[in-house]
């Protein structure tokens, strides 16, 4: 068994594989020794790896340290994909992590990822596994937030979907420039990128990806755990 982690900007995911299956999934904010001593205990793991975008580690790290020699993604580690881009060290880990579970999930298929959290990451692979990169921009939540915190008098909004496109109140109005503005830049980007490029598949994943499957009008697959798939391929990669 296979221990998975990845830390987020706003949360820690773990889970446990066997082989290529999925058989635990956790998603928290934060993570005790004692709590992942319990699930090891339950899960008895061989290996584990780990993808962390912040700045700091947490203390349980440690403990797999002494116990499992913890493989920490970074662009030194072997991946199963050709690496094209200009600045390998800035690449984010899960970036990396999502186009490795996109060629296991679709082999020799062109594939654009679509990783939607606090960020939203859209990034480019081709049949023959090689990344091309991609962009970054902010999430439907960062977007309402900084409509906020960047004005005098713009409310902070929770998010939601209104059919209508045009917001009839302030609150819908930034509701609207939010989540459409989201759904409308998806859509547009996969509809370019296919021009460009050809024939791809399409697949939505991180938090929000099972809600901007309910709404975007194009072909697409929703996979919300892409990237601990792909941290799992890369963990048996390095075996």
């Amino acid at each position: 068994m296979n221990l998975v982690i990845d830390i987020g900007n706003s949360f820690i995911k773990l889970a446990i594989f066997q082989d290529e299956v999925l058989i635990h999934h956790e998603r928290v904010t934060k993570y005790t020794v004692a709590q992942l001593k319990a699930l090891i205990k339950k899960f008895p793991i061989t290996k584990a790896i780990s993808s962390n975008v912040r700045r700091s580690e947490p203390y349980f790290f440690k403990f797999l340290d002494r116990n499992y020699q913890l493989l920490r993604l970074s662009h030194k580690t072997k991946v199963p994909v050709k690496i094209s881009y200009k600045t390998p060290k800035t690449l984010g880990l899960d970036r990396v992590a999502v186009v490795v579970g996109a060629i296991m999930a679709y082999p020799n298929r062109a594939a654009c990822v679509i990783d939607i959290g606090t960020c939203m990451t859209f990034d480019y692979v081709d049949e023959d596994s090689k990344y091309y990169g991609g962009n970054i921009a902010p999430g439907v939540e960062l977007r309402l937030r900084a409509m906020h915190e960047f004005t005098s008098a713009l409310p902070l909004l929770k998010r939601k979907w209104n059919p209508e496109l045009l917001g009839t109140s302030t609150q819908t109005a930034m509701q609207n420039g939010a989540v459409w503005g989201v759904k409308m830049e998806i859509e547009r980007f996969i509809k370019t990128l296919t021009k460009q490029k050809g024939k791809l598949v399409t697949i939505l994943t991180g938090g929000d990806a099972a809600y901007f499957g309910e709404i975007v009008d194009s072909k697409i697959f929703v996979d919300p755990i892409l990237l601990l798939k792909g941290l799992n391929a890369i963990l048996d990669y390095n075996s």
